[in-house]
């Protein structure tokens, strides 16, 4: 019987890992088409519950046009967190490459790393009664892999790399496209940066539409709590 060819995780391993000084993404607003292929795998990737999300991919209305603008929202691995500060039980930590993590056996479920956080990223799976969010999927990129969200995306509008590494292709991109912050002022230092993101999108960013507006469903999130209408 001839040999199957590899499938693609057999030929990476810890070997091909990158040793990340900070671990960041890129997110190219020019570049995505709103597709959910990014919030679909990583539900697939991380079991995420009905209903929660660890990516969000917001459908908003320009107030200056009859147009859609997407925009996707993950946990910003903030240098300086607040949920990590809020945590009563010093269940968050950080990674040496700078991403913030839950201990899972230390989480209390209290919601205090919900409520601290200005970007929406986290959730409690009412499964486990445990915080969630983003990780930048390390068990992915400990063995040399790209996160869930960065391999499926069609367009290439979500990229992983080390923004303290001058030479490497993503952080020569981030700079050479001028790359910002999401909600810079608030001052977490986030390590995702987008291309093209504009100020009034920071204001609707936890208001916006989950599903696009032509649906029949719309779901509106704000705080953590979702609201058909």
């Amino acid at each position: 019987m001839p040999e199957l060819p590899e499938i693609p995780w057999e030929k990476i391993g810890p070997e091909h890992r990158l040793d990340y000084k900070r671990a960041f993404m890129l997110i190219d607003l020019n570049r995505c088409t709103g597709c959910h292929s990014c919030s679909v795998s990583c539900k697939t990737e991380h079991e995420v519950p009905l209903g929660d999300f660890r990516m969000r991919v917001r459908y908003l209305e320009r107030p200056d046009k009859p147009i859609i603008s997407f925009l996707p929202l993950i946990c910003m691995q903030c240098q300086d967190a607040p949920c990590l500060k809020a945590c009563p039980t010093e269940a968050i930590g950080r990674l040496d490459d700078g991403r913030v993590v839950i201990d899972d056996d230390k989480c209390c479920g209290n919601k205090a790393c919900v409520a601290a956080c200005p970007y929406g990223a986290i959730f409690i799976n009412q499964e486990s009664n445990k915080a969630e969010k983003c990780d930048f999927c390390t068990h992915r990129t400990e063995i040399g892999l790209d996160p869930a969200c960065v391999a499926s995306c069609p367009t290439d509008a979500i990229r992983f790399g080390d923004l303290e590494n001058p030479s490497d292709p993503v952080t020569m991109v981030a700079k050479a496209k001028n790359a910002k912050a999401f909600k810079e002022e608030s001052g977490t230092v986030p390590s995702v940066l987008y291309v093209d993101h504009e100020p009034w999108m920071e204001q609707k960013s936890n208001l916006g539409v989950q599903l696009s507006p032509e649906d029949e469903d719309v779901i509106y999130e704000q705080n953590n709590l979702k609201t058909k209408v």
